[in-house]
């Protein structure tokens, strides 16, 4: 399970490289979400979050799809702002639905208000452009 976790920040670290040559938001956010996903799977590798007779994951159902889309986005050319700021809502309601699964109640209200601005955000710069 260690090679995942090694390969899951070899790809944050490829992404790191990109954001610091062309920092935009799908850089940005495909770091964070695979920087996130090599430490949780570096977790699970030892043990911590799951036993070692755990060999279905249904987990990466669920974190499969929203990484291959951060990577997709990350890579493009000219990557659409809106379908980067709805990956990166999503991604702040899950981890805010998941802090709240664990008692956590800070990172959980840090998680909504993000998730508010980006939707906010999202909202207006979607008004100004059809204006335009």
């Amino acid at each position: 399970m260690y090679p995942f976790a090694l390969a899951a920040a070899a790809i944050a670290l490829y992404f790191v490289m990109a954001a610091f040559r062309r920092p935009r938001p799908a850089e940005i956010l495909a770091v964070i979400l695979w920087a996130a996903y090599a430490v949780y799977e570096y977790f699970v590798a030892n043990g911590t979050l799951c036993d070692a007779n755990c060999n279905i994951r249904v987990d990466l159902v669920l974190f499969f799809p929203l990484l291959g889309t951060a990577t997709y986005l990350a890579l493009q050319k000219e990557p659409r702002t809106g379908a980067v700021a709805v990956l990166a809502f999503i991604c702040l309601v899950i981890v805010a639905w998941l802090a709240s699964l664990f008692d956590n109640r800070a990172l959980a209200v840090v998680a909504d208000v993000g998730a508010i601005f980006i939707g906010a955000y999202g909202i207006k710069s979607r008004a100004t452009a059809k204006r335009s």
